[in-house]
């Protein structure tokens, strides 16, 4: 049996006003989603505790089978995993944004999409004026960076993701509590690094946002997990651009799948992931194909790039799959969005998402499409999301 977890991160979404009050799922063109839904087991599940803040950390650590509960410190050391940047116990690391800010607010939580090498340049920077040798950055992907304390660090101060506080003055959102102080300073130090470096003079001139200061969030020690092959008994990997996904992949004992072209954007190569995820299950049990698009349209407030990415990953990625099943020998597909993503408040939201479980060994057909509407028309609910895992390898899918 071979196994698929396909994640469009942050598809799920509340009603939108722009579409008559459908979602974009509703709207959107996805037959292969649809088929599955109609032929397979759809339900609705809760991946993110009531309890824990809404994000794509906590709610793919429960996509993979992980109770976020028990496992989650925090973000900054699942991105740790991935980037090769080893934790000592005490260490604490926090995600690094570059942002845009006029001042006053937060105007941009990824500087324009920053790219990498104009990215590397500034954090090595900030690394040379504001680093030591218990005090480093390293650079990440894009705007996704990394700041480690070796030894001891901030790990109680109350952060805030700065993709949900778009547009907010910057006194009501900096970092609050036990040793906030630390993380505030670094912030405003980086201001006076970045403001007038060539790299964002150049930015400035293309009338592109200048990454003209850092973002602190998402502290934590590196977790301790229990790796997959233990608890499951079978080989994994991940299909992701996002140090995030990848760093928890790694923690858990999968492999990397290496996709040229992918992105963590609307722009990522989604055929490429398609090919490269079934080309992975040759070799593996288990593959887990992540696409970031979604999320990132739907933090943009672009309803049409939400809809369109959502349609690519039905079309280049589930489609394929589906079709590959008879050549697998065997296959058993789950898909679902990681959380909800407003498109329209642009940020993160609790809620239920919608998911499937389809192929060999489903006894169930619910006969309706894939989306918000139809999954809570199944009366199949699942409170917590990671006993989904346990659902497609056990095959328990059934209503």
């Amino acid at each position: 049996m071979k196994y698929c977890v396909v994640v469009p991160d942050g598809a799920a979404d509340l009603p939108v006003s722009r579409l008559e009050g459908k979602t974009p799922l509703e709207v959107a063109r996805i037959p292969n989603l649809d088929r599955a839904a109609r032929e397979g087991l759809l339900g609705q599940a809760r991946t993110i505790p009531r309890r824990m803040t809404p994000g794509s950390d906590i709610a793919i650590m429960s996509v993979m089978g992980y109770d976020p509960a028990r496992y989650y410190t925090g973000r900054g050391p699942l991105e740790a995993a991935d980037m090769g940047v080893e934790l000592a116990p005490g260490d604490v690391a926090l995600r690094c944004n570059l942002i845009t800010t006029d001042g006053e607010r937060l105007v941009d939580f990824c500087a324009g999409h920053i790219s990498t090498t104009e990215a590397d340049v500034l954090i090595r920077l900030l690394n040379e004026k504001l680093g030591n040798p218990n005090l480093t950055f390293h650079t990440g992907t894009s705007y996704r960076h990394l700041l480690v304390f070796r030894g001891s660090g901030p790990a109680r101060a109350r952060t805030l993701p700065p993709h949900d506080v778009v547009g907010e003055e910057l006194a009501d959102i900096l970092p609050k509590g036990e040793g906030s102080e630390v993380l505030i300073g670094l912030m405003n130090a980086s201001r006076e690094v970045l403001a007038d470096h060539e790299v964002n003079a150049v930015r400035r001139d293309l009338q592109q946002n200048p990454a003209n200061m850092i973002w602190l969030w998402g502290q934590g020690e590196r977790p301790g997990m229990t790796p997959f092959a233990q608890r499951y008994h079978c080989t994994g990997a991940a299909v992701s651009a996002v140090n995030l996904v990848r760093g928890i992949a790694r923690l858990i004992g999968w492999d990397i799948v290496r996709v040229p072209g992918i992105t963590g954007y609307t722009d990522t190569d989604y055929s490429a992931k398609g090919r490269y995820a079934i080309d992975a299950l040759r070799s593996r049990d288990l593959v887990l194909v992540h696409v970031e698009a979604p999320d990132e349209a739907a933090h943009e407030g672009d309803l049409k790039a939400k809809i369109h990415a959502i349609e690519q990953v039905d079309r280049e990625i589930v489609g394929p799959m589906m079709a590959a099943a008879p050549e697998l020998g065997g296959l058993r597909l789950l898909a679902l969005p990681d959380h909800v993503t407003s498109v329209e408040q642009r940020k993160h939201l609790h809620g239920f998402v919608p998911f499937v479980i389809w192929g060999t060994g489903v006894q169930s057909r619910s006969g309706l499409a894939f989306n918000e509407a139809a999954a809570a028309q199944s009366n199949v609910l699942e409170r917590k999301g990671h006993r989904l895992m346990d659902a497609l390898i056990a095959g328990s899918a059934s209503a």
